[in-house]
This record gives C-alpha cells, structure tokens and sequence, in this order.
C-alpha cells in the first residue's frame, strides 16, 4: 500500500495532459464545473455528486489517491456496483482520475503470496493541465537561451545547498486553491443584473408567500415563483448579487417551502431569532456571500432541518391570539349581561305575583300577620 502510494509510481501513473491534483477543494471545484456534467440526467448528476464527496473523505491528503472497492462505494450510495463503474470510467474519460493500481479480487490472488483477502484498486486526483503558452516573437527560444548566457549569474551551487523543489512554492499542497471562475457562473450574473436593471416594480410580494397563484400548478410555475423571489432578495441585498439566482433560491427554498415570504429572508440576515440585531451587516467584508447567506438562514433552521416560524407567521399567530381573546372576553361580557336582565326580570316577576296576592303595604301586612298570631295564642289558651 506505501509502495502504491509513493510520489513517484502516483506521478507515473498519471496521463499527459494531466497533471496532479494539489489540493481536494480544487479537484471538486474541477469536476463540479465540468461541462459534460451539465449534459447528465439529473439523477445520473445527483449520484456522481454523492461520489465526489466520496471521495473527498476518503481521499488521501498527502499522496492525493483514492483507495476504496466498488462494493462498497455500491453500498454507501444505494445503487448497482455497474453504475460505480460507469461513473469512475466518465472521471478517467474526463482526466480527472487516473488508475494507479487495480482491484483484484480474493479468488484471483495467487496463493503462493498468503493473502486471503482482495486488493483495492488506487485512482489518483488529477486535474487537466494548463496549456503551455507559446513563445512570443521577442521571446527566446531554449536553443537561443543556451547559447546566450547571463554572465551575471554565478555558479550552480553544490548539492544539499539549493532548497527542495516544494519549498520554493509560494503555497504548500494541503492549501485551498483560489476559486476559478466559470463562463457559466459569470453569465447568470449578467443575467441578474439585466433582470434587475429592467425591474419597474417588485417581481414577488415582499410579505407574500412564495407559492404559485393556482391549486395544482405544474412545476415550471413554481421554478418561476421561486426565481422571481430570488431575483427580489437580490434586488435588496446587494452582497448576494454576487452569486447567481441559483444558488439563493437552493438556500432558502426550504424556508420557502415552510410559508416563510421574502421579507422574512430579508429580516433574517439582520437579525437573531432571539431579536438582537447582526453586529455586522453585508455592507463590507464578505468575501464568500454564499456561505454568509447559508449562515445566516441556518441560524433559524432547528436541529432536525426544519426552519423557524418566521417573523411574519409569529406576527400573524400573535394577532390571532389576540383576536381570539377579544372575541372570548366579547362573549363572556354578553353572557354575564344575559344573566344580570334575567335575574332582574325574575325579581320583577315575583313582585308581581306577591303584588297580586295582597295588594297592602308592608306595615298593614305585618300588622296583620302580629295580630292573627296573637290571636291563634289566645284560642289556644282559652
């Protein structure tokens, strides 16, 4: 395995044309941009991701190689071992890998080694190599620079004084690469500034949510729905100009899909979900809006991927809640003057009735009453 992965049998191994992977974000970067990716089924892109990042992890960062068997890798990503294969030779067909040492399987190892298991096969990251730039007419030629020698330079110094070929590098192998730019990324930003420029009124209601007008429409009415939203968070956040309208509508789909509008994305990248305001804003100082923008809406997403309730359904559950207790205190109010005219019509008619037995005053009644008591004492005695 230490034999497979030294420098020297990985840069033997790797085909003209190519060169040397130096660092895994650059390779991704390679191979997500490639143009024959874009002519794949989106199922056949969506795999061949999920084994990029394969083989991110596993990749080995100081040989840059990849050891893993197809059966696994089958395994890991749920489909056939065919179509691991299939996906491995379009990597090598694009030159972005390159076989160092193949598989053999454990029926196939000869017994005179004592090995009873199978060998992983070894790919190599590689990268297209730049075109070498031909030479300008008032440019040397190798033939003209050996015969014309600076007599300024002084002699070639011993072995063990000059420096390694690695240490004259202004960047070490394991350090990101710069990103590339892309002709693809570049015209979609053209796009959006000619989308904006031609912007006479909002393309998306700012406190709408981001769904089609119509039950059941189909799905190119809802890409168009989510891209007017995206093209009008880009119209207020200039920092997020920068990427295309793509990749914002990729991030906040999942807000978008949970009710939340555009001013609710617009208050999140200002604001906490506990109410304090962002210290700093996307004024200066971002150099990667993406990943800001990513950051900024993950902070309202919960554990299990599911986003907050936004600043607009908050607003909107608390009138409700308020609503509601004022139709409840509406209706205890009536209830209780209900009960206060039936009470007084019950005394009222009660009066009445005793009106109608005895029509005396109060005084002459209860006179009568002392008296006929008085009399009833008196019988009995007599």
């Amino acid at each position: 395995m230490a034999y497979e992965r030294s420098k020297a049998v990985v840069l033997r191994a790797v085909p003209k044309g190519c060169r040397l992977a130096r660092h895994v974000v650059a390779w991704k970067r390679v191979v997500l941009e490639h143009p024959a990716l874009e002519l794949m089924r989106a199922d056949g892109r969506a795999n061949m991701a999920a084994l990029i990042e394969v083989i991110a992890v596993q990749q080995d960062p100081a040989s840059r190689t990849w050891r893993t068997t197809w059966a696994w890798v089958a395994e890991r990503l749920g489909v056939h071992e065919d179509s691991v294969g299939r996906m491995i030779r379009r990597l090598k067909d694009w030159g972005l890998l390159a076989v160092v040492a193949t598989g053999r399987s454990a029926r196939y190892t000869p017994r005179a080694t004592g090995k009873k298991q199978g060998e992983a096969p070894v790919y190599a990251l590689t990268v297209p190599a730049p075109p070498v730039p031909a030479p300008t007419p008032t440019e040397k030629t190798e033939e003209e620079a050996a015969v014309s020698v600076d007599i300024n330079v002084g002699p070639v110094p011993p072995e063990g004084v000059c420096s390694p070929p690695h240490a004259r590098e202004s960047l070490s192998p394991k350090d990101a690469a710069a990103p590339r730019p892309s002709a693809k990324a570049a015209a979609q930003r053209r796009e959006i500034q000619a989308a904006l420029a031609q912007r006479t009124a909002p393309l998306w209601p700012a406190h709408a949510t981001v769904q089609p007008s119509r039950v059941g429409a189909p799905r190119s009415d809802w890409k168009q729905a989510y891209r007017w939203a995206g093209l009008e968070i880009q119209h207020h956040a200039l920092v997020l100009r920068r990427i295309t309208t793509a990749y914002v509508v990729s991030v906040a789909k999942t807000h978008f899909r949970a009710g939340w509008s555009v001013a609710d994305v617009l208050h999140a990248l200002d604001w906490a979900p506990n109410g304090h305001r962002y210290p700093h804003d996307a004024a200066t100082g971002i150099t990667h809006p993406g990943a800001w923008f990513a950051a900024r809406l993950r902070a309202w997403t919960h554990q299990d991927g599911t986003p907050h309730r936004s600043p607009d359904q908050r607003a909107a559950a608390e009138a409700e809640q308020r609503r509601a207790e004022a139709v409840a205190a509406a209706a205890r109010r009536t209830a209780r003057q209900a009960a206060g005219e039936a009470t007084a019509g019950g005394v009222a008619v009660r009066s009445a009735e005793v009106a109608r037995v005895d029509g005396r005053p109060f005084r002459v009644r209860w006179a009568a009453q002392i008296a006929a008591g008085a009399a009833a004492a008196r019988s009995l005695q007599g």
